[in-house]
């Protein structure tokens, strides 16, 4: 028998055509011939089938036999391989893989346990990876890991328009709560230019906006959303993000190997799966609010009365931006457009919508035993 092939001498990148043969005559001999490039000459080594170092078959890649000193004979005709194994009474132990990758039911059902392990990774693996790594890091470190409000200062907000004693009045409001927390060191800051908004970064940082100072009613609903922020800077979500962001986008790249294109594509699910995450977070910190109304005995209800008056003005914002556009577009291209259902604002595209909210609240007041 005769396997058609190429000849790498191991010590340079050059391979040349060559052909491996058994003899009839002597079943434990092979040669393996190379032929020149004009074929009008070969030479050829003879080897002892005991030799040759055969490579487990995979698929039909192409079949690698090492015969000492780096040299190669590679093939393509790897059932002329497997045949020769056999001739030899000799069984492939390294078919077995071979096998497996042709077994269907196996593969579907690894396919099911691969979906199954990174499910699980994804939804409970990663976020729990994350909340022991941000617990662990020394506060150094998670300042450096989020963002810090120069960067923000330098990027989105304005200084704040509030008066002195506006600001003032907020201020002293919150102070008695800001020592009881002095542990997680946060700081009150005032800005504009966000819309009416509240956060809180890992540096301890809680920034309120100067249009929420001005849309809430009352102190009761100031606090309400203050002790929010205070429960992000509690469990540490921004930083919990951060890192489950990093891991997810590194499972990505593992599992779909696109390391220089990270298109649309395989950052869709990374989207798909941060805000999953942020309204989990957001989930976490309404609790946390609602415990805190409730340890300084003010009405849970102001809760649910400050996230209807935000999503009221996101509303308002949006209609107002609808309006804007149909003043600017073309017939034609306001069809493309997003709804207003759409488009009331990213801010409720990682935050729980309004009903769920006032559904956790009534939920918190019945496990409380909470009269209205």
């Amino acid at each position: 028998m005769r396997i058609a092939g190429s000849y790498h001498d191991g010590k340079t990148s050059r391979c040349v055509n060559a052909h491996l043969e058994r003899f009839d005559d002597d079943p434990e001999s092979v040669r393996i011939a190379f032929i020149s490039d004009d074929e009008t000459s070969d030479t050829s080594v003879t080897l002892q089938y005991s030799e040759l170092k055969i490579a487990s078959r995979l698929g039909n890649t192409p079949r690698e036999i090492a015969f000492g000193d780096g040299r190669l004979f590679v093939t393509e005709d790897n059932d002329a391989v497997d045949l020769l194994i056999r001739q030899h009474g000799k069984s492939d132990t390294g078919s077995l893989l071979h096998r497996l990758e042709n077994n269907s039911p196996l593969i579907l059902a690894s396919v099911v346990v691969t979906i199954a392990i990174i499910w699980a990774t994804v939804i409970y693996g990663i976020p729990a990876s994350a909340r022991i790594i941000a617990f662990e890091l020394p506060d150094f470190a998670s300042e450096k890991l989020g963002s810090s409000l120069t960067v923000l200062d330098n990027t989105v907000f304005e200084a704040s328009e509030l008066s002195d004693s506006r600001q003032a009045e907020v201020s002293r409001l919150t102070a008695p709560y800001l020592e009881i927390y002095k542990d997680l060191q946060p700081r009150l800051n005032f800005r504009s230019g966000m819309g009416a908004n509240a956060l809180a970064l890992p540096s301890g940082d809680i920034v309120l906006t100067d249009d929420f100072v001005n849309l809430v009613e009352n102190d009761q609903q100031l606090l309400a959303v203050f002790f929010h922020e205070i429960g992000h800077l509690q469990h540490k979500h921004l930083l919990r993000r951060a890192l489950q962001d990093s891991m997810v986008t590194l499972l990505i790249i593992f599992v779909t190997g696109d390391v220089d294109t990270f298109d649309l594509i395989t950052g869709l699910p990374t989207l798909v799966l941060d805000l999953s995450y942020s309204r989990e977070f957001e989930r976490e910190a309404d609790v946390f609010a609602l415990e805190q109304l409730q340890k300084f005995n003010i009405p849970v209800d102001h809760f649910a009365a400050v996230m209807t008056r935000l999503e009221a003005y996101y509303a308002e914002q949006s209609e107002d931006n609808k309006n804007t556009l149909e003043q600017v577009v073309t017939k034609d291209e306001q069809t493309d457009n997003r709804s207003d259902e759409e488009s009331i604002s990213d801010f409720f595209s990682t935050h729980p919508g309004t009903d769920e909210r006032i559904e956790l609240i009534k939920q918190f007041k019945l496990n409380h035993k909470i009269n209205d």
